[in-house]
């Protein structure tokens, strides 16, 4: 009798302090996901702030949505389908950090869809019901603005920004006699309310206030600039980071490697790129669009002052192309290997619920 009541024991009757002990032990987010499902009791003992922030996942390649979208975790070494009603019938044009990009085009809306909530934010026409073409960083560090050009020519470019929080759209106009040059032959970044324009030809780094929309400050190119490269600029707890990726033609194979420098301003008000090893406790999520800065601490299994790396990878003329996954220490160059069971990449997901 007294092993049949255990069994039958009411576990929505389990102490709040249990709960909360239990959740704090919940690392994962579809542990998380079942022990609200459990019961009433379960479920208002947590709220989605209890949740862990989740260690980044890559979503498989998608262009037209008509499936159940897939993710890899590398560090639980697992495998995720989502079903999100909103997204089937519609095209996958791009990652923001917590959302992807879709576009209907039966009702030519663009909106952002958080996948675990199945929560779409339809984001409204520029101009004449129309949307500008999207230039910059795929990834949205700052989660809350989006940048992308208007119609404009090789001179007085219009840019455009849509914020997210107020749900409408600021125009900056950067005169010719700052950028001295075709706009779209510069990488556009936009960090903290200021606007890096890199002129691929030269490497110099043109810097504006969106605020006030006037030039900031003139950054000269780093010692050795290649255009044989890919760049990107993050912000990291207050620092800017300018992240160089380019291929090592020594390696055996083919092979990706980083140099990364700082934002130093002297006490003249010059500023610089400085080179760097180290960005603390730190690690750099980088894959074939874009990238983006996490704080280690803050993500269990990210290991601190790291570039992960997703990309591409294409062995000879007549190979198919394959995918690497790979932890790069910034300090050492050590490099370590992670298996990918899907068949290819899109890019860096960081899950939210």
């Amino acid at each position: 009798m007294e092993a049949k009541e255990s069994l039958e024991r009411d576990w929505s009757s389990l102490l709040p302090e249990l709960l909360n002990l239990i959740v704090r032990n919940l690392t994962e987010i579809s542990d998380f996901v079942r022990f609200r499902a459990v019961c009433m009791a379960w479920r208002s003992s947590t709220t989605i702030t209890d949740l862990l922030p989740q260690f980044p996942w890559i979503l498989e390649c998608h262009n037209f949505l008509k499936d159940d979208l897939r993710f890899y975790s590398i560090h639980f070494g697992k495998t995720y389908s989502i079903h999100a009603a909103k997204s089937l019938g519609k095209w996958l044009i791009g990652l923001s950090i917590n959302y992807i990009k879709i576009f209907d085009i039966t009702r030519q809306v663009l909106s952002l869809l958080n996948l675990l909530k199945d929560h779409e934010i339809p984001i409204p026409a520029y101009d004449c019901d129309k949307y500008p073409n999207w230039k910059g960083p795929w990834q949205n560090q700052m989660g809350v603005q989006m940048l992308c050009y208007g119609p404009a020519g090789c001179r007085n470019p219009k840019l455009v920004f849509y914020h997210l929080d107020q749900n409408n759209w600021s125009e900056l106009i950067i005169g010719s006699d700052y950028v001295n040059c075709d706009i779209t032959n510069c990488n556009l970044f936009y960090l903290d309310g200021m606007l890096f324009i890199v002129l691929r030809d030269t490497g110099v780094t043109k810097v504006m206030d969106v605020s006030t929309n006037t030039p900031a400050y003139i950054i000269p190119p780093v010692e050795g600039y290649s255009t044989k490269g890919t760049e990107y600029i993050m912000a990291a707890s207050g620092d800017i980071l300018r992240v160089f990726q380019y291929c090592d033609p020594s390696a055996d194979l083919r092979q990706y490697c980083f140099i990364i420098h700082r934002l130093h301003i002297n006490e003249s008000g010059s500023v610089c790129w400085v080179e760097v090893d180290n960005i603390g406790n730190h690690a750099l999520f980088i894959d074939m669009n874009d990238g983006f800065v996490l704080r280690a601490c803050d993500f269990a299994g990210i290991k601190r002052n790291c570039i992960y790396n997703l990309t591409k990878m294409r062995m000879g003329i007549w190979e198919a192309a394959s995918c690497s996954v790979e932890r790069i220490d910034i300090e050492t160059g050590a490099r370590e290997q992670f298996p990918y069971p899907l068949k290819k990449p899109r890019g860096w997901f960081v899950p939210v619920l």
